[in-house]
């Protein structure tokens, strides 16, 4: 069951990095970019599982959970710089370096607020008390780590690889054509365009702001209603691939015909693809704890979870 969650884990990861790289390449046009966030999202990760060994942690479900959403956090650090880079250099910079202490100046200071109102969200939660906080801490601190990781990463090796890989913008390969000149220059043209669409529908909502308090209350009224009709639960459910099923027949059902009416479960059980293993029990009620002819049980064990 474990070896699924990590097995996720290493998937969102890939898909992180694909991301990203997509990403990154599409807007800011430059293959060597992309390598700094893919550089920086694994120094995160490991640096991370250092702190969870240093403080006794284990790899369960609620750090892997943590990991998950830290994937995606971590990377958001290092696509600023990048991107506060590229502008730099796209507004004169002679070299990669002087953008990279020009584009730090100003940006430092966001990437510290940013760090601490974030670090502020999940270090208060480690401190609460009881078995909610005993699942809690680990979530926080695991989130709270690889935050504060991110943005040492920002601030020195995110910098570092931006001015040593990064190359000045050089006006005079415009001219050049190609397929990927080409491609580049249709999307650029197709951003704009959106990008005009969008400024002109955010002038229009803010020239009519009852739209905007409108939209707040419905969505606010929906909020409050999905968070009281939502079920409730102390922890999330966990598909870990067996399923137990009790049969309770009317008192005085002899033995005979509680296994007839298993033999007919059973048959509905043969017929799912689903279930890879059975066993069923007759005599004994799990939910009851009784033994008696009108009780019966069945354990299932369902195919691995690649395979549903």
């Amino acid at each position: 069951f474990l070896d699924a969650s990590i097995g996720h884990v290493v998937q969102t990861l890939i898909e992180a990095f694909l991301l990203v790289f997509i990403v990154v390449f599409l807007f800011l046009q430059d293959f060597r970019s992309t390598l700094i966030p893919a550089i920086a999202v694994p120094v995160a990760i490991i640096g991370t599982f250092f702190f969870l060994s240093l403080f006794g942690y284990s790899i369960n479900m609620l750090t892997l959970f943590a990991m998950i959403l830290a994937i995606g956090i971590v990377v958001d650090d290092a696509i600023v710089v990048v991107e506060a880079v590229h502008a730099k250099m796209e507004e004169g910079a002679t070299n990669a370096k002087i953008a990279t202490k020009s584009a730090m100046s100003e940006i430092s200071g966001a990437i510290i607020s940013i760090t601490l109102v974030m670090s502020a969200v999940f270090i208060p939660v480690s401190f609460i008390s009881g078995s909610s906080g005993v699942f809690y801490q680990q979530f926080g601190i695991t989130l709270a780590i690889a935050i504060l990781i991110s943005a040492v990463n920002a601030l020195t090796l995110s910098p570092a690889l931006a001015a040593l890989f990064l190359k000045p913008h050089n006006p005079s390969e415009e001219h050049k054509k190609g397929i990927t000149k080409r491609f580049f220059s249709a999307f650029n043209t197709g951003f704009n365009a959106m990008t005009d669409k969008y400024v002109r529908s955010v002038k229009f909502i803010a020239n009519r702001k009852w739209i905007t308090i409108g939209s707040l209350v419905i969505f606010t009224a929906i909020t409050v209603l999905l968070f009281n009709t939502t079920p409730a639960g102390f922890i999330p459910n966990e598909d870990r691939g067996l399923v137990f099923a009790d049969i309770s027949l009317p008192p005085g059902t002899t033995l005979e015909q509680t296994q007839l009416t298993v033999k007919k479960l059973d048959s509905i059980y043969a017929s799912m693809d689903i279930i890879e293993a059975r066993m069923n029990i007759t005599g004994f009620s799990l939910l009851n704890r009784v033994n008696g002819g009108s009780y019966a049980f069945s354990v299932l064990r369902l195919k691995n979870w690649s395979k549903r």
